[in-house]
């Protein structure tokens, strides 16, 4: 992998974060003003689950209620800046983004060693960027997005898998992708509010790309995204805010891990 195709990688991939900025900080959780109960969103027979939903509103400054453009967070300039009208510094969630999405798009390049390969996978980066950091900011994942993320990835895995020769890996893709949604299926049901329906569709998602590489490897994006899941629930009791967490963040790291370790992963289960 040469110099020259991982600094255009990291320059895309630090244009795409910039273009995320303003759509991830855009959703708000429907309810702005009611204090969160993630507990009482199970709902009892005699009392339903309230409806909770990501609503696509404005960005705007808590200080000051600018309204964010793509200008206003341009990457190194706005995080010294901050907001352009008051001043007031950005969240860190727009410098966490900035850089989580180019250093994500080098490893992933790097690591798959095959250009052409990779880009499908680019655009699983962007995607699980944004299901992460939404889900990180209001717990909630957009119904559409993991949908969409992965209508647009199947017919990219299905154009490289003709262009490459293996139509067969078509099938292993798929094979990935609904046998991870039909397990996490079976855990929101098996443990309703512990689950979010939002990572069951996500699943769906984050298998069918690991079952293109390996149908083992959608276990071991699990195992990886279960000890992030774990360490971040250490860290909620740690900082005293309960239990309950977004599990997103953590089977989208979990997944793009896998992914970034799948030669030394794929050597192991071939020893």
């Amino acid at each position: 992998m040469t110099a020259a195709i991982l600094t255009l990688t990291a320059l895309l991939g630090l244009v795409a974060g910039w273009q995320l900025t303003v759509p991830v900080h855009r959703y708000k959780e429907l309810r702005p003003l009611t204090p969160r109960d993630v507990a009482a969103e199970v709902g009892t027979a005699d009392s339903p689950p309230p409806i909770i939903r990501a609503e696509y509103r404005e960005a705007r400054c808590p200080e000051c209620h600018h309204v964010y453009r793509a200008a206003d967070v341009v990457p190194l300039i706005s995080w010294a800046r901050g907001c352009p009208s008051c001043g007031t510094s950005l969240g860190a969630t727009v410098f966490l983004l900035q850089l989580f999405v180019p250093i994500a798009m080098v490893l992933t390049v790097a690591s798959l060693n095959a250009t052409w390969v990779a880009v499908p996978y680019l655009w699983l980066v962007v995607v699980l960027a944004a299901v992460a950091f939404i889900d990180l900011r209001i717990w909630l994942i957009p119904w559409w997005m993991p949908w969409v993320g992965a209508a647009v990835g199947f017919v990219l895995i299905c154009a490289m898998s003709v262009v490459l020769g293996a139509p067969s890996s078509i099938i292993s893709a798929l094979i990935g992708g609904v046998g991870c949604f039909v397990l996490f299926f079976l855990l929101w049901l098996a443990a309703p509010g512990k689950l979010g329906f939002g990572d069951v569709r996500l699943m769906f998602l984050v298998g069918l790309f690991l079952g293109w590489i390996s149908l083992l490897l959608p276990i071991y994006g699990l195992l990886f995204g279960s000890i992030i899941g774990l360490l971040m629930g250490v860290g909620s009791l740690i900082a005293n805010k309960g239990t309950r967490f977004p599990f997103g963040p953590a089977l989208a790291l979990g997944a793009l891990m896998a992914i970034w370790l799948y030669q030394p992963v794929i050597s192991h289960m071939g020893s």
